[in-house]
């Protein structure tokens, strides 16, 4: 049965592949086998006791055991080596694909469409044109971060808000505003509380529903944006 060693000296070959670990493992025991040599030409002329206990020393230079346990050592640390690399790759790669509001609110399909439930994905057209509509647009491309709750058009047309009565609606900057913190507030930090939006002060609490926004519900919490956090509303906060 193989030891434990020899899983690392395995795990070792497979990261780095067989030809590397073996020109490494041939470098180190050569190596040694060389500082071994050294030790045997310099206790040359001393007393047969010294010489007896010269050679029975153990010789890591000339041991397979000792050169696999150095190499295994070695392989290990290169594979722990590889995987904080890895890790650092994909925070570069999540880094070089951003996605702000303005880029994410209009996909409504494709793979950076995001569901809630079993509605289907969600669509936020008359979210755009309202934000389009009280120049509020360029804000969400701002360096942030900003939470947005953002209601879905689902969300308005359950308030009995269809486009063009959002559009006209003489508080439809306030409105919007009530639905921008600024900071990014994940899922975990909801709780009973008052919470100052653009707009205003708006009701934060949790309840048999979830978690509610004035009367509105949070459907889905937790969409990473670039620039900050959303937070899908199955329906419109409203003062």
């Amino acid at each position: 049965m193989p030891s434990k060693m020899s899983g690392l000296v395995l795990a070792g070959i497979a990261a780095y592949g067989t030809s590397t670990v073996y020109t490494a493992f041939t470098a180190v025991g050569s190596g040694l086998a060389g500082l071994s040599t050294g030790r045997s030409v310099s206790n040359r002329g001393t007393s047969s006791s010294s010489q007896q206990a010269s050679r029975s020393e153990p010789s890591f230079g000339t041991s397979t055991t000792g050169v696999c346990v150095l190499g295994a050592a070695a392989a290990a640390l290169g594979v722990a080596a590889g995987r904080r690399s890895a890790g650092r790759q994909g925070e570069v790669s999540r880094a070089a694909n951003p996605r702000k509001f303005n880029e994410q609110l209009p996909c409504s399909s494709g793979p950076f469409s995001v569901t809630v439930g079993k509605a289907g994905p969600s669509s936020f057209s008359i979210l755009i044109a309202g934000l389009e509509k009280a120049g509020l647009t360029s804000a969400l491309d701002g360096d942030g971060p900003f939470t947005l709750f953002a209601p879905d058009d689902k969300a308005f047309e359950a308030a009995g808000l269809t486009a063009e009565a959002v559009l006209a609606h003489p508080d439809l900057v306030t409105i919007l505003k009530m639905h921008v913190l600024p900071g990014a507030v994940v899922a975990k930090g909801f709780k009973n509380q008052t919470v100052e939006t653009l707009g205003g002060p708006v009701t934060m609490r949790k309840g048999v529903k979830g978690v509610m926004m004035n009367k509105a519900v949070i459907n889905k919490a937790d969409v990473e944006i670039a620039n900050g956090i959303m937070h899908i509303l199955g329906g419109v906060i409203l003062p």
